[in-house]
Order: C-alpha cells, then sequence, then structure tokens
C-alpha cells in the first residue's frame, strides 16, 4: 500500500502478474433503455420539420415560386433521363426495405422488427397529414401535368412523400440494432432516393424534406417509447480492457444500481487472480450523451454553471481519477484509484478498490447514526477547506462500511478552485438529502459537529430549490409532499395560512441560523432566468404592440373628460376594488380549506396584473396555483381549484348572457355561432385514445398513471366533493362567478351615464356579455382591443351617441382595466416579500 493517501499502485492490484485463464464474466441480462441520442434526433428532427412547414404556412406565394423554379429546372432535363433516374430510384424503393428487412430476420433480430413496423406505419401517416394539411398548397400549379404519362416501373409519382418518410423512420428505429457501416448504407440509400426523386420532378422539395424529418420524428418517438439496447461497452469488452491495462482478472460480475443516476454508468465489481476486489465503472457514448444534457440544463437554468470542460468517457474518468488523488490527499476519505483506461466501441473505465460498504441511500432513517454523519461531514469539510467541490454531494454518492467509515465516490463533475456557489450548494445539497431521512435537526447537528460554524453557515444562501439541481431537488419536493399530506389528512375543513406549506429548506435554514448563531442571509441570486424577468420580457413586448397603440387615443379621451359628469366617473373607481372581492370570494368558494379573506384579495391583485400582460389569463392561473400550493395544498386539489374557477367563470358568462340576452329582448334570428365541433373533436378523442393506449401497454407509462395522474385526479376529485358537500362554500362560488361580471356590467354603465348616455342596466349587460364573448376569442391579455371595439359597436346600435359611447368605453377600460396594472404591480411585489408565492 502506497503511503500517500488517495492513490494506489497498480501492482497493489495487478498482483505483478497476468491472469493465464479466461476470466468468468458474470453480466446481467440485457435489457432496453431510453437513449439520449434519440431524445437528440427528436428535437432535430421536429425542428427541421417546423422551419420545413413554417414557409408553407406564412409566405405560401414565396415558397411556390421556389418550388416551380426548382421544378422548371427539372424539367430541362432529357424525358429519357429523368425516367431513368425515377426507374431507378423505384427499383431501390422496391428492393431495399425487402433486403433490410432480410438482413433482419438473418440477424435475428426481432425487437428491431417490432420496432420498425410501427414506426414505419407512424411515419406514413405523419407525412400523409403534413403533406395535405400544410404543404398541398404550395406545390406549384404545373406540377401534376408534368408527371403525366411519365414513369418507369409504375407512375412517376412514385415513391411518394410517405413512403420515403416510412422508410427513414424504419432506418432510425433499426439504428440501434444495426452496425455503422449498415445504418449508414441505409441512411445514404433513403436519402439519395429523396434527392434523386427531386432532382427528375417526381416530388417536391418540401415534401422530400418533410418526409425525411417526419421519419426522423417517428423513429426517435417509437424508440423513446419502447426502449432500445444501451449503447455500452459488452461485458467481454470490460474484461479484455482491464487485461489489457495490467489487472489479472479472474471474476467480473455487474452489479446492478438502482440508485444510480441515468448517464454514470454501469457498475462491475472484479476480482484479480491474486484476491484483490476493485470496483469497475464504464461508461458509453450513451452516458456521454446524457452528461451533455444535464450541461445544458445547468448552462440554461444557472448563472455559473461551472461544469467541467471533459466530454468523452475517458476524459471524464481522467478528470474523476485527478479529483480521487486529491480529495485523498486533502484528508477526505475518497474512493481509492487504480487506473483509467479506455473500452474498446468509445467508451471507457475507472478502477478503484473495492470496500465492503454499501451506500448511505440504502440505510433507514433509524441506521443512520450520527458518527457516520458526522464522518461524512467531516469528510466534505477537508473539501471545503481546499477548496474542492464536489457537485454532486447525496447519499447515493457516499459508501458506508460496516465499522461505520464513509468514503466519498461519483467525483466525475468535482472542480478544483471552485467558486463560493459550488461549494455553498456541496454543503446544502447533502444536507437536505440527509435531513429528508434524518430531520432537520439531526442533520444540522451532525453537520455542525463535522463542519464547524463557519463552513456551515456558509450554506445559508444555498438552501434553495434551485441550488438541489437534479435527483435531490426532487427527493426534497416529495419529502414535502408527503409532509403536506400528512398534515392535511383527516382534516375534512381546515384554515390554510398563506406560505404555511412544509418546506425543507425553510426548516433547515432555521436550524442552521439557530446552530451557527450566524445572521439570516439572502439566497444567493443563482438563476439565470427568473419569472420576473420573464414577465418583464413579455410585458414589454405586448407594451410595444398594444399599450403604445392606445395612446393614439389619449387626446379624445382628454376631451371627454372635460364634459364628463365627475361624480359618475369618480362612481366606477371603486368597480376595481370590488371586482377583486367577488374574485376573492370565487377563489375560496373553489377549495374545502378556508383560505384568510386579505391574503388572497392580496393574491387576486397580483393576478390580475399578469393577466394584463399574458394571454388567457394563463398568468394568473399560474400565481393562484402557486398560491395554493404555498399554503399546503396538494397540487392537484390546487390545479382542480384553478379549473373550477375557469370553468365557473366560463358557466356564469353563458348565463348571465343568456339572461341579458333573453330579457333585453335581443332577438338575433340571422346570427348563429359556427363552431367546427367535428373538426376538432374527432381528432381530438382520436388523440386521446392512443395517448391512453400508449401509455397503457408500456410500462412506463403504466408508471406514469399509477404515480402520477391517479394520485393527481384523487386529489381533483376530493376537491369537488369537498366543495359540493358545503353550501357555504358554494354560496361563495356562486357569488364570486356571478358577481364579477355584474360588477364589471355595473361600471360600464355608470361610464356611459358619466357622458350623458341613457342605457337601462339590462341592455348594458347585454352589450358587455356580447363584446366579452368576442374578446375572450381574441389571443390577447384582456382581450385589448377586441373588447374595446365590440363595446363601442354594441353601445352603438342601441342608439348611444358615437363620440360618448368612444370616450365611455375608454373611460371604463382606464379605470377598470389599466388601473389594476399599477395596483397589481404592487400586490405582486408585496406578495412576494410576504412569501405567499
Amino acid at each position: 500500500m502506497s503511503e500517500r493517501p488517495g492513490i494506489i499502485p497498480l501492482s497493489v492490484a495487478a498482483g505483478g502478474a497476468q491472469a493465464a485463464a479466461a476470466p468468468v464474466i458474470d453480466a446481467l441480462p440485457p435489457r432496453d433503455v431510453r437513449r439520449a441520442a434519440d431524445l437528440a434526433r427528436l428535437l432535430v428532427s421536429g425542428t427541421v420539420l417546423v422551419m420545413t412547414v413554417l414557409p408553407a404556412a406564412v409566405a405560401l406565394a414565396s415558397t411556390r415560386r421556389m418550388q416551380q423554379g426548382l421544378l422548371d429546372a427539372a424539367t430541362t432535363l432529357l424525358p429519357g433521363l429523368r425516367d431513368g433516374v425515377v426507374g431507378a430510384v423505384q427499383a431501390v424503393a422496391v428492393v431495399a426495405p425487402v433486403v433490410a428487412l432480410g438482413v433482419l430476420v438473418a440477424r435475428r433480430r426481432g425487437d428491431a422488427i417490432l420496432r420498425v413496423v410501427p414506426a414505419a406505419a407512424l411515419g406514413a401517416l405523419l407525412s400523409w397529414l403534413v403533406t395535405h394539411l400544410a404543404l398541398t398548397r404550395a406545390r406549384p400549379g404545373l406540377w401534376p401535368q408534368v408527371l403525366v404519362g411519365r414513369g418507369a416501373l409504375v407512375h412517376a409519382g412514385w415513391p411518394s412523400a410517405a413512403y420515403l418518410a416510412a422508410c427513414a423512420a424504419a432506418v432510425v428505429a433499426a439504428g440501434p440494432w444495426l452496425d455503422t457501416r449498415l445504418r449508414r448504407t441505409w441512411w445514404a440509400l433513403t436519402v439519395a432516393c429523396a434527392v434523386l426523386s427531386v432532382a427528375a420532378a417526381a416530388l417536391m422539395p418540401l415534401e422530400a424534406v418533410a418526409a425525411l424529418a417526419v421519419g426522423g420524428v417517428a423513429g426517435s418517438a417509437v424508440l423513446l417509447l419502447t426502449g432500445g439496447p444501451a449503447d455500452r461497452p459488452v461485458p467481454q469488452a470490460v474484461a479484455d480492457a482491464l487485461v489489457a491495462c495490467g489487472i489479472p482478472l479472474a471474476a467480473l460480475r455487474e452489479t446492478p444500481s438502482p440508485d444510480r443516476r441515468p448517464g454514470e454508468g454501469v457498475r462491475y465489481g472484479a476480482e484479480t487472480t491474486t484476491g484483490a476486489r476493485l470496483t469497475v465503472q464504464v461508461l458509453g457514448p450513451e452516458d456521454r450523451n446524457r452528461d451533455v444534457f444535464h450541461r445544458l440544463a445547468r448552462l440554461a437554468l444557472l448563472r455559473h454553471p461551472a461544469d467541467t470542460g471533459a466530454h468523452s468517457p475517458l476524459a471524464t474518468f481522467e478528470h474523476e481519477l485527478l479529483m480521487l488523488v486529491f480529495a485523498g490527499r486533502a484528508g477526505a476519505r475518497a474512493a481509492e484509484p487504480v487506473i483509467a483506461y479506455p473500452v474498446a466501441g468509445g467508451g471507457a473505465l475507472l478502477v478503484t478498490v473495492e470496500h465492503a460498504a454499501r451506500p448511505l441511500s440504502a440505510f433507514p432513517g433509524e441506521e443512520i447514526t450520527d458518527r457516520i454523519l458526522t464522518g461524512v461531514w467531516t469528510s466534505v469539510g477537508h473539501l471545503q477547506k481546499h477548496r474542492l467541490a464536489h457537485r454532486a454531494l447525496r447519499p447515493e454518492h457516499i459508501l458506508v462500511e460496516p465499522d461505520g467509515a464513509s468514503r466519498l465516490t461519483a467525483f466525475a463533475r468535482a472542480r478544483l478552485g471552485a467558486a463560493p456557489d459550488a461549494l455553498g450548494s456541496d454543503i446544502a445539497e447533502l444536507l437536505a438529502t440527509t435531513a429528508t431521512r434524518v430531520g432537520a435537526h439531526r442533520a444540522t447537528q451532525c453537520a455542525l459537529a463535522g463542519l464547524g460554524p463557519r463552513l456551515l453557515a456558509t450554506a445559508l444562501p444555498y438552501l434553495q430549490p434551485l441550488a438541489l439541481l437534479g435527483p435531490a431537488q426532487r427527493e426534497v419536493a416529495r419529502y414535502d409532499q408527503a409532509r403536506a399530506r400528512v398534515a392535511g389528512a383527516g382534516a375534512k375543513r381546515r384554515t390554510v395560512r398563506p406560505g404555511g406549506r412544509p418546506s425543507l429548506l425553510r426548516d433547515l435554514s432555521a436550524e442552521v441560523t439557530a446552530a451557527t448563531g450566524a445572521e439570516p442571509a439572502p439566497l444567493a441570486h443563482l438563476a439565470r432566468f427568473t419569472w420576473k424577468s420573464i414577465f418583464g420580457l413579455v410585458g414589454a413586448f405586448l407594451v410595444l404592440h398594444l399599450v403604445l397603440p392606445q395612446f393614439a387615443n389619449a387626446p379624445a379621451v382628454i376631451t371627454a373628460l372635460r364634459n364628463a359628469d365627475w361624480w359618475w366617473v369618480l362612481a366606477v373607481v371603486p368597480v376595481t376594488f370590488i371586482s377583486q372581492a367577488f374574485s376573492t370570494c370565487l377563489q375560496m368558494g373553489t377549495i374545502p380549506a378556508r383560505l384568510p379573506f386579505g391574503p388572497t384579495f392580496e393574491v387576486q391583485f397580483a393576478s390580475s396584473f399578469l393577466n394584463r400582460i399574458t394571454p388567457s389569463n394563463v398568468g394568473g392561473m399560474a400565481l393562484n396555483l402557486r398560491y395554493l400550493q404555498k399554503t399546503g395544498i396538494e397540487t392537484g386539489a390546487a390545479t382542480a381549484s384553478v379549473g373550477l374557477q375557469s370553468l365557473a367563470g366560463a358557466a356564469s358568462n353563458a348565463v348571465l348572457a343568456a339572461g341579458f340576452f333573453a330579457w333585453a329582448g335581443r332577438h338575433h334570428a340571422g346570427t348563429h355561432l359556427h363552431l367546427p365541433a367535428g373538426r376538432y373533436v374527432l381528432p381530438a378523442i382520436a388523440l386521446t385514445l392512443a395517448a391512453a393506449g400508449l401509455l397503457g401497454v408500456t410500462p412506463p407509462g403504466r408508471r406514469f398513471l399509477r404515480e402520477k395522474v391517479w394520485p393527481f385526479l384523487h386529489a381533483a376529485v376530493s376537491t369537488l366533493t369537498g366543495i359540493a358537500s358545503d353550501p357555504a362554500k358554494l354560496a361563495l362560488l356562486v357569488t364570486g362567478a356571478l358577481g364579477l361580471p355584474l360588477i364589471q356590467v355595473v361600471g360600464l354603465a355608470l361610464s356611459v351615464r358619466a357622458f350623458g348616455g341613457d342605457l337601462p342596466f339590462v341592455q348594458a349587460g347585454a352589450v358587455y356579455m356580447a363584446a366579452r364573448l368576442v374578446a375572450n376569442a381574441a389571443p390577447v391579455p384582456g382581450g385589448l382591443g377586441a373588447l374595446e371595439a365590440g363595446l363601442i359597436a354594441g353601445l352603438t346600435a342601441l342608439g348611444v351617441a358615437a363620440g360618448a359611447a368612444t370616450s365611455a368605453v375608454l373611460v371604463y377600460r382606464l379605470l377598470t382595466f389599466w388601473l389594476n396594472v399599477p395596483l397589481g404591480a404592487l400586490a405582486l411585489g408585496l406578495v412576494q416579500r410576504k412569501g405567499y408565492v
């Protein structure tokens, strides 16, 4: 054994001799996985498809001219040459699929055939839909005529775009079972057929590109749904690499790792001829692809992701070996490295000394002693003092030996000379994930014993979800959800507290502050983008395109105000506050728990501000959902509440509209709303049934239904039944749903009266409800522009002078719509500071 901590000489593991006999290999049966490469191909193919269809949708005339130019160039070829090219393409299109299927059958690739058939069918269907719904109109008018009388084996228009899409989808779906040479051959034939068909004017260019893109989408979707073989070195290649690097291998066994994160490779246990036991971790190209997605996610979400530049499996393991050596010399107990070595096929392996240990994540909470946790934190303290950030510090990466000693593993993303963000996030991540097992108080006390108060206090700014990017964040979220369910169990009616949802991170922050005596620290600004910045950008865009044009009417408003009856104008001002009170009643009536009126009223004002900058009230609904979640209400119940608010609002608008129209005696026998339900209902039903079938027949789909959908539906049904059995809640619901549009009608009637108009309340209600129905179809926040136009047209039709109608509508919108912007912005900042959202 070396006297230097953290490095093991290769001779210790190898014993200085080469194994004579072939090693015994014990590997788990291969299983299908969902590969990152398929997801990347799906995204790229989808992007190409959108960029192909987009010109046909937004620049139809230009697209036709472009394709007409290519068609004119193709028709300059000799007719015999064109027919010869078409004949060659048709021959390849017939022979190649038969040969490819024969190759799969001869190689006994039954799994590949089970993917190829549905992928080809899906590709053909999607290509037919895209061609007939989006690309047919972009064809030049002369294109069908140039095919008349032409042909080779069959008509010149074959192979069609649907056939090419089916072939491309089949090549993608069979790709994981084919070697590189065959895969490239089939792709070359498919692309060549598409290019030659375009050159011979047998196929339009956009349709050919769309067919190949659809094939990529369909084949990748099938592979993601059903899975494919892992792109990792086989066990025999791992054994050969171990022997090649000088380790006398006697046995190699694959060990299951249920806690291992996707992208961290496969783990083997190895035994040498001298009896030494080693741990072998293997990475392949698939794991490299997953790491790319991980780093892209961190780059998109974090201001300072601080990711290493290691990309290939060998470079990753060489980096990890260096980090293990440094960690050992820094005084931390870490895995003892032996060697990093390449494996045939683009993979790599990392060999460390095996110890009789199991991961901390496998221990029940009652078996995790203070001694174990203090030892872990002592090693972390050594890393912190030497500015070595682990950046994946979770229980599954901590091995505990029988005597309670622990070792840190998984240093692939570690970084030397780390910034305070990375070091603080390390402590926060381990503190949060251990607290889910032993509680916030014990976890904090053990961290204090191992780190000391100064180092522990540095975690305070990083006790936030974004510092726990990945599995740790999900683990903490599940822990808080379980606590929320326990807190609400058995309490049918209860008063909830805004911001009262159980929060482990908040509890840990209080524990760390009390244990270290440090002052409460503001949270570090880790996010590259925040909701505030996103809403700011959206709001600025909408201001430029929607708000600024409204200033053109400012002189008319000023002139109208000079001649207005100010007492009636002032009477419109309370409408804004009363409407938020009705909105609060609606919110309180859609949840079985007792919501406090004051905080809910403030949140409704904040929601009204977000509704001014987002279409279809999306921003307000998201804020209400967040508010309910922060009070401790389950996500399913909160979502059901927000959905019930929208449903109750739509129902009340329909009822009031029918009532006002009937009461006002306005009969529109010649006016009908045309809703082509059949055009959308049948495709929606088909897509719903297809999605349900895919979820039901695949194990991931059934797991998603069992773990996500059913609990969500159960919480939503419980919410609805709780409201239906409570008369007080029903009264609040009805009051809020009906009062909200009625108070808007009152505001409109008062505005009309302020400018000398004499309009009965019933007719004002009919005008408002008709204009609201029109404005709801406009994809702009608050029906901006559409509602004003509808109100002015309706008032004018009922006899109000055009000038008075325009002035009344402008003042009405100023006091009931635009007044909410500054008030709502103040309310949004207030509820954020109070922790309500």
